[in-house]
């Protein structure tokens, strides 16, 4: 009985941390960040809205990207929001980010902006 009551706990202990894990994000596995503020209602085109902005990484080295905003019925991303995108770059020595170098973003609080990137972005 304290076997299996051992092996239950380990068990759960694990699919615990495995959860913990953005498993569920695998887009973003391999991928670098970079950081934006969101600025202007960004172009329909395509029946998609597309933001061209400049973007910043950890170091505040700036890249322009260009990226399609995920959400529903193409509204506006919110107005100076930041936003952390992750992006997997064929060649990381290109300044410009098409859309097809966007994996994934999130919604990020500017206390969360490394500090370069919050200098570079007015912070």
């Amino acid at each position: 009985m304290k076997k299996l009551l051992a092996s239950i706990a380990t068990f759960t202990l694990f699919a615990s941390f495995a959860v913990g894990c953005d498993v569920s994000s695998p887009s973003k596995i391999g991928t670098d960040e970079y950081y934006v503020q969101i600025q202007g209602e960004g172009e329909i085109k395509d029946k998609s809205r597309y933001y061209t902005l400049p973007t910043y990484d950890e170091n505040g080295v700036e890249k322009k990207v260009t990226f399609t905003s995920v959400k529903p019925n193409n509204e506006k991303l919110k107005e100076n929001a930041f936003l952390r995108l992750y992006i997997k770059q064929d060649d990381k020595k290109k300044t410009d980010i098409p859309d097809t170098e966007v994996k994934s973003y999130e919604e990020v609080q500017k206390d969360d902006l490394p500090a370069k990137t919050k200098e570079k972005l007015g912070g």
